[in-house]
């Protein structure tokens, strides 16, 4: 698939000025302007005039566009596709247009109907001559964002050059470019500023053979990196992470914007998978900004509009679409699931160092880290997101509080200069096990490149039984949904048993720090997760496990139980608003009912259930029922007669429980090891106010232990005991 086409680098230097046969046509919601190039050498840019009546300078029209020699032959398209492949446009009368090897493309947005003439001229020239570079008649468009939208264009359709199993097609659509970032047409949005007007931008969809949309299907997304390009990431590409979807779509974006910075304008300029500077001017070297500028999510917005054109064109199923990248395509990756938060079922970050750009480029397109520019998103409190907010996962980039399920991966060699195991990844990964927003955390030894010489603990070789399956895009598409709730287990990092990724230091073993691999929340597994309201409450439910049984055998969870507390994130708006003023107890119960768990259900920050201390256990020994719901609280809140307390804990010999008790009554005490068998079984009676009892816990062997504690008026509560 890949075609180098190193003679175009050499037309940036070019000045004949020649272009003749100008016209134009309106199709598919767009104006196509196509001329024809004349004798080479070709002129870096051209300008691109309308107006709706005939003119000869071109001081009397509007400057609608200015397309770099990149942008108006199909450069990018002749790298990665095929060298000797044209622009495929409508034709305006229901067919295609194929643009000639000596022809070049603009394409015009309108907002409203109307009629204008256009002229091409080599940047530079003012005279425009009638019969040679305008058109002879002013154009007719129309304006139907309804009826005739904006639409891709397919270009290509081939096997994917690394699986043939598969059949790939590229894809080109032209932006749209305002200053005015919020002026866009209900069917297409604003994804660049005016000086980038028309520039078009590619992608690669590519589905499976037997591929079947007669049902809504899974989206995957995939992100490339900053030396990367569309076709690092079609199907046979990236294999130590099996990037094939088995059931939908996999999509891989081109991140590119031409223009000017410190070197000449070339196709692999990226945008960090985000926009850049409203007033960046890409035919000005050097352009820093001395003032301050908002950074707009020209990039961002692109690929969701894409989305929804997949959405609406190739049935793709809304609640699954699953978002990937790599290095810079992580960062990107990261930014867009904390900006669209909803749209996304689940994200896969691998090797993000979580700090974004820095070099003079990245400075010229974006501003500096000492400027910090805010950017056109606005968070939860309604205040500006910063640029360098985006890259992280702490700060919040949207109005919604709750996350998609975050998965991110990272190795303690990586010495890429801007992606680096280093202080700052280790920062960001116990600040997201703090704060519970839905983030599993993968570090090993690997190096920054995905590839065949990465071996590490989540990765031996290509074969499935040499590599984790839970990276793979076929995982994604099974077992992901942004339509149901999401389990947010957190601080695994408290937990005994957790490793411990380090300082930050890079390397392994001697030359580095903490474990050389580890997760925390990785071996987590869940299914059949359900939300929702009756004329009983609110019921929330879910099947809870630690993964044991995968065919690769560092990917299951190598010891018996994990502990760690829950949030309850993702819920329907209609539940959310309505829980905290509600009593609410959850059940965790084992499937063959030999393990019960009771207790009550904290409401934080307004609105999130958060349960403290859960503990998961290998499959094989018990998998977890959740249920959480008012109809246990209706014996047991309303009517709760005491308040427990254990101590010391961690005990050693011995132990005592602090029980306060409205009214005297039996007490029942049983003691549970942390397989669920019950050891002992104690009853006391009790006094109105405090009482005090001694509990057994000398010939314990250390471990973790259950006291259930049940009222004679039907109240429970369950303690967790340490011994050491």
């Amino acid at each position: 698939m890949r075609f180098l086409y190193p003679f175009l680098l050499s037309w940036a230097v070019l000045t004949a000025r020649a272009q003749t046969n100008v016209r134009a046509w309106y199709a598919d919601g767009q104006v196509w302007v196509v001329w024809e190039l004349g004798q080479q050498p070709l002129p870096e840019t051209f300008g691109i005039y309308a107006a709706p009546e005939p003119f000869s300078q071109v001081g009397e029209a509007v400057l609608v566009g200015r397309p770099f020699y990149l942008e108006y032959l199909p450069a990018a398209l002749r790298e990665q596709i095929d060298e000797t492949i044209n622009y495929h446009i409508p034709d305006g009368m229901d067919g295609t247009y194929e643009v000639a090897p000596n022809e070049g493309l603009f394409v015009f947005t309108p907002h409203q109907s109307g009629s204008l003439f256009f002229a091409v001229t080599a940047w530079g020239d003012s005279l425009v001559q009638q019969g040679i570079n305008i058109t002879d008649d002013a154009v007719p468009f129309s304006y139907d964002p309804v009826n005739d939208p904006v639409e891709c264009h397919l270009q290509a359709s081939m096997p994917s050059p690394s699986n043939a199993n598969y059949t790939c097609q590229a894809y080109v659509l032209w932006a749209d470019g305002r200053q005015n970032y919020w002026e866009s047409r209900p069917d297409f949005p604003v994804m660049a500023n005016a000086a980038k007007n028309g520039m078009p931008s590619f992608f690669i969809a590519c589905v499976p053979d037997d591929f079947d949309n007669s049902h809504p299907v899974p989206l995957t997304v995939w992100l490339h990196g900053g030396q990367g390009d569309a076709q690092q990431s079609v199907p046979g590409k990236r294999r130590i992470i099996d990037i094939d979807p088995e059931e939908g779509i996999l999509v891989a974006h081109n991140d590119d914007v031409v223009g000017w910075r410190v070197e000449a304008p070339s196709l692999h300029s990226n945008t960090w998978h985000f926009g850049w500077r409203k007033n960046w001017d890409p035919f000005t070297q050097l352009d820093l900004s001395t003032t301050t500028d908002t950074v707009i999510n020209y990039t961002q917005r692109r690929y969701i509009w894409i989305d929804e054109w997949l959405i609406k064109h190739f049935n793709v199923d809304p609640a699954r679409i699953n978002l990937n990248g790599h290095s810079m395509g992580a960062a990107g990756t990261t930014a867009l699931a904390k900006s669209y938060p909803a749209h996304y079922a689940s994200a896969a970050i691998h090797s993000n160092g979580f700090e974004g750009p820095g070099t003079v480029n990245a400075a010229i397109l974006f501003g500096t880290r000492a400027q910090n520019f805010p950017t056109n998103l606005r968070n939860r409190e309604d205040l500006p997101v910063r640029f360098y907010q985006l890259w992280n996962l702490i700060d919040n980039c949207s109005p919604t509080r709750d996350w998609p399920l975050l998965r991110t991966w990272h190795g303690k060699r990586d010495a890429n200069e801007a992606m680096a195991w280093d202080a700052e990844v280790v920062e960001n990964y116990c600040m997201a096990d703090s704060l519970g927003m839905g983030v599993q955390i993968f570090w090993s030894e690997r190096y920054h490149n995905l590839n065949t010489s990465s071996i590490d603990h989540w990765y031996h070789g290509n074969h499935p039984d040499e590599q984790i399956a839970y990276d793979n895009t076929d995982y994604e598409e099974a077992h992901f949904r942004a339509d149901t709730w999401l389990p947010a287990f957190f601080n695994h990092r408290l937990d005994s048993q957790a490793r411990n990724p380090g300082d930050g230091t890079p390397g392994i073993g001697n030359n580095g720090s903490g474990d050389d691999w580890g997760t925390w929340g990785g071996y987590h597994r869940w299914s059949d997760l359900v939300a929702f309201t009756d004329a009983d409450g609110p019921h929330i439910e879910g099947t809870f496990w630690l993964e044991e049984g995968a065919v690769f055998e560092n990917e299951n969870c190598p010891v018996d139980s994990l502990l760690a507390d829950l949030y309850i994130r993702r819920l329907p708006d209609s539940m959310d608003n309505s829980l905290c003023s509600t009593n609410l107890m959850y059940q965790l119960t084992s499937l063959d009912d030999d393990y019960l768990a009771i207790g009550m259900v904290d409401c934080v920050d307004g609105a999130l259930l958060k349960l403290e201390d859960v503990q998961l256990f290998r499959k094989g020994i018990r998998r977890l029922h959740l249920e959480i719901s008012t109809l246990v609280a209706t014996s047991t809140v309303d009517t709760r007669p005491f308040q427990a307390q254990l101590f010391p804990n961690p005990a050693h010999e011995t132990a005592y429980l602090q029980v306060d008790l409205d009214a005297g009554g039996w007490i029942q005490l049983g003691l549970y090891d942390m397989w669920g068998q019950r050891l002992l079984h104690l009853s006391y009676h009790c006094l109105p106010g405090r009482n005090r009892l001694e509990l057994p816990v000398e010939g314990l062997s250390s471990g973790m232990y259950f006291w259930q504690i049940s009222h004679e008026e039907g109240a429970t509560s369950t303690l967790r005991m340490l011994v050491h």
